[in-house]
């Protein structure tokens, strides 16, 4: 029913085929394009054109509601929106009406279950304690969520990353079927982070399971080195990688109730001299596993690398 690849193959034709749900090129743009094509500023590491292809089987019909494009089937829907550079000056406030005009299309369409959000900004860890840009969005999103009744049992998984453009986007798959949402034991749940970590907690899951027609598959959110609620080992890339995956793999374990595997990895490294290293290690230790590698800044300063996952 769904499934994610990463090709070089020109995103004009990628775009043009009538399964495609939502193609991201790996470029340095973030703004509206033709429908299908989410330009979500986010590079690839090692330079190359690659895009990322999320397809499914049956025929897409795309359009535009709200100041936000859509592309779905009966089973599954994207919805992406954009912010733009002076939307963003008040990050807090676009992110609120961003999220609340999402789901308000959500609901018109009659997927009333999102499963899966993507959060792309631009300078995400500018700003001093509260003011910085990646808390702000965070109080926004949690507004969103309390004013739309969402309790945080609800939450679906989620990544939130910088990249070094304008404006911002933010983009999600729902279902309307429900979806599972699912916490990690070793980790403190994201929306209890204690104050220190802002105004507002983070607003996701670690992981969400759902079925799309009968097909279970699982999704892992955007994650890192942080056990409990602290960062680890910082400074020392390799370690976070270890720290990271075993986090992965715990999910895997405890929160996965259809016994998913390891399709791909998104991997987002803060510093791009790592991307060799990074390679070699994916290499090593999931070599069944597709790896896009990106480069965009992570939440924390002290965090060098992030992962999410997709299982089927």
């Amino acid at each position: 029913m769904l499934s994610h690849r990463f090709s070089n193959s020109p995103l004009a034709k990628i775009a043009l085929e009538e399964n495609t749900l939502a193609v991201i090129p790996l470029a340095k743009a973030c703004e509206a394009s033709d429908l299908g094509v989410i330009n979500a500023g986010i590079e690839h590491a090692g330079l190359q054109q690659i895009n990322e292809i999320w397809s499914v089987k049956d025929k897409v019909t795309r359009g535009i509601s709200k100041q936000s494009q859509w592309s779905k089937t009966s089973e599954i829907i994207c919805v992406s929106r954009w912010l733009s550079e002076e939307d963003c000056r008040d990050i807090e406030k676009s992110t609120y009406e961003a999220y609340v005009s999402i789901f308000s299309v959500l609901n018109d369409h009659g997927f009333m279950h999102p499963f899966r959000f993507w959060n792309y900004l631009p300078d995400i860890n500018t700003g001093m304690g509260d003011a910085e840009t990646y808390k702000r969005f965070c109080t926004g999103r949690l507004r969103a969520f309390t004013s739309l009744r969402i309790e945080p049992s609800y939450f679906p998984s989620a990544s939130a990353l910088g990249h070094h453009s304008r404006g911002a986007v933010i983009y999600v798959f729902a279902s309307a079927n429900k979806a599972s949402h699912f916490t990690n034991n070793k980790q403190i749940n994201a929306y209890d982070y204690p104050r220190q970590y802002g105004i507002s907690s983070p607003s996701f899951a670690r992981a969400t399971a759902l079925h799309l027609g009968d097909v279970p598959y699982l999704f892992i959110s955007g994650t890192a080195s942080i056990t409990g609620h602290k960062s680890v080992e910082a400074n020392n890339f390799e370690r976070q990688l270890e720290v990271t995956a075993n986090n992965i793999e715990h999910l895997l374990a405890t929160a996965n109730p259809d016994n998913r595997t390891l399709s791909t990895f998104k991997v987002y490294l803060r510093y791009p001299h790592h991307f060799q290293q990074a390679q070699n290690w994916l290499n090593g230790r999931y070599p069944n596993v597709t790896a896009l590698i990106t480069v965009a800044d992570i939440c924390r300063l002290e965090l060098l690398v992030e992962i999410e996952c997709f299982c089927q």
